[in-house]
């Protein structure tokens, strides 16, 4: 409730912050909006309007008496979003038009050909960054996310600051590439993809999950988004109803197999799963699993494997939330702003497969795109991109310095926009090394996880672990004491938790270890020997 308070009051300063900057060109692209008779644009439905994009290439001005050289034609436009509505900067989505109202495909700017597009305003995040380093780091790491693009943007003669041009999800080949469903795809092949769900909020059709969210008692409910809800049909539900749910089952298991025999490796692009988590927690998204979160399938016989993705609406991420201790760089956002998030990821923090799928990512990962020199550089040259077009932005919305819902006190005294994204900096800095400390699990038997059809199953089950030179553990599982016998020297012994927590610690150990002192359960076994470190999944 305090946060709403905060919102109304905050809004109510902020309406009066809007100054009219005289915008006469740029070094970015320029889009320039008229609505037929200067008509307002509403939330619905859209209206008519004529749109010019001036781009005069990398390098060179763009003035807004120059004419549209990179698009121009007509549109349908209406404001976007729901708590930004109330902001002075609104979003958009709009779609380009033919002279008779009809949807047509068009390309600018480098993004594909399609007719759904957004114009992001980003308001509370005073970077501006949010969304376009989300969006990078999920495409870096091999999957579809919205494209992005900085540009300005003028609707009826009124400059409205600096916008960041996306896509709107949707099935298409250069968007979710996956199959086309239609009517008519109701039984065999045809009728296993594709398809896009959702979990978020809103009255949208789809069915309520078998398990409650994460330690709570309230609903996940899954959203038809493609085939959307009005058209889609019984068949197409019940099938994506049952395939969720057998996964599901499987989860929920004690082993990871559901009664079919199936682990759930086998219904999941494992990898996505694992990237999803990763960029979630690394942002510390207060939307993550629980809101605009979407998953999408393709037909059996072109992978048909349920995948997490695609990301969507990270404004209030990387640091810019002063609630379910999103501010703070420590911490799994997971079970600090919990409440509606599906149990799987519980469940797999606990899991010998997940943690070193998820443990080997990270580490790999780590090496490239999320290495703290890349990620800065990212940054500082998207600071010196904007340092022109931020100025006008916030002369026209004059918000550096002030609260604006839900920015935590460092981004609300944000003197400057350098000043914002050093900040950013900082805190990402500081939550790369804190997940470095704290994410569970070894990376063991990294490059069967770089399958994409990856699948645990009855003949390799849970002791699918590489074996290094000949060191054995038995008997596994063990009630009282654990044999070694090994070829190398073994220095040290450590016995660790699957969240990582060390519950027994010997050095030179003898080649039976008693372990009666431990509680049952499955743990990680490090040897550090003389010639190498192994590890090993020991249950007791």
């Amino acid at each position: 409730m305090k946060h709403l308070i905060f919102l109304v009051l905050n809004l109510t300063i902020v309406v009066q912050l809007v100054a009219q900057v005289n915008f006469t060109s740029s070094d970015l692209p320029i889009i320039i909006i008229s609505t037929n008779n200067g008509s307002s644009i509403v939330d619905d439905p859209k209206v008519e309007a004529t749109i010019g994009i001036i781009y005069n290439g990398e390098g060179e001005r763009n003035n807004i008496t120059d004419a549209p050289n990179e698009y121009q034609g007509n549109c349908g436009i209406e404001i976007r979003g729901e708590s930004s509505q109330t902001f002075a900067k609104k979003s958009y989505l709009f779609e380009t038009w033919d002279a008779d109202g009809n949807d047509i495909d068009t390309s600018f700017l480098g993004f594909p050909k399609e007719e759904d597009f957004i114009l992001y305003g980003p308001f509370s995040d005073k970077t501006m960054m949010n969304n376009v380093l989300a969006m990078h780091l999920a495409n870096e790491m091999g999957h579809y996310s919205s494209r992005t693009r900085f540009v300005e943007i003028v609707i009826n003669g009124n400059y409205r600051g600096v916008y960041v041009l996306m896509e709107k999800i949707k099935r298409d080949n250069d968007r979710v590439d996956i199959a086309k469903l239609t009517e008519l795809d109701i039984e065999g092949d045809e009728l296993t993809g594709g398809y896009i769900i959702r979990i978020d909020k809103g009255n949208y059709d789809g069915w309520v999950s078998d398990y409650d969210a994460h330690n709570s008692f309230n609903d996940i409910k899954f959203q038809y988004y493609y085939p959307d809800q009005n058209i889609v049909k019984p068949e197409q539900k019940n099938y994506i109803k049952s395939y969720v749910d057998h996964f599901e089952d499987a989860v929920a298991s004690n082993d990871g197999y559901n009664d079919d025999g199936l682990h759930y490796t086998h219904y999941i692009n494992l990898r996505s799963f694992v990237d999803n988590f990763l960029l979630n927690e690394l942002s510390k998204d207060v939307d993550a699993y629980r809101l605009s979160t979407y998953f999408h399938k393709d037909k059996d016989s072109k992978g048909g494997r349920l995948n997490a993705g695609p990301f969507w609406d990270f404004n209030l991420s990387f640091g810019n939330a002063d609630y379910c201790q999103t501010s703070d760089p420590t911490g799994f956002i997971y079970y600090q702003c919990g409440g509606n998030s599906p149990f799987w990821w519980n469940t797999w923090l606990n899991d010998i497969t997940f943690l070193p799928a998820m443990r080997c990512r990270w580490e790999e990962l780590r090496e490239t795109i999320l290495n703290e020199e890349y990620l800065n550089t990212f940054l500082e040259n998207h600071k010196l991109l904007l340092a022109e077009s931020q100025s006008r932005n916030f002369t026209q919305y004059p918000i550096l310095g002030q609260y604006i819902w839900p920015n935590p006190t460092f981004f609300q005294n944000a003197a400057t926009h350098a000043i914002a994204i050093d900040i950013m900096k900082d805190w990402i800095n500081s939550r790369v090394a804190w997940l470095d400390d704290n994410l569970p699990g070894f990376a063991v038997g990294c490059d069967k996880f770089e399958d994409p059809d990856f699948e645990v199953t009855l003949e390799v089950s849970t002791n699918d672990m590489p074996l290094l030179h000949s060191t054995t553990l038995y008997p596994n599982p063990t009630s009282q004491t654990l044999t070694i016998q090994s070829s190398d020297v073994i220095h040290t012994l450590t016995i660790s938790d699957l969240l990582g927590r060390q519950m027994y610690f010997i050095q030179n150990p003898d080649k039976t270890i008693d372990l009666s002192q431990l509680a049952n359960g499955t743990y990680i076994v490090e040897l550090q020997g003389e010639i190498t470190t192994i590890h090993k999944i020991q249950k007791i």
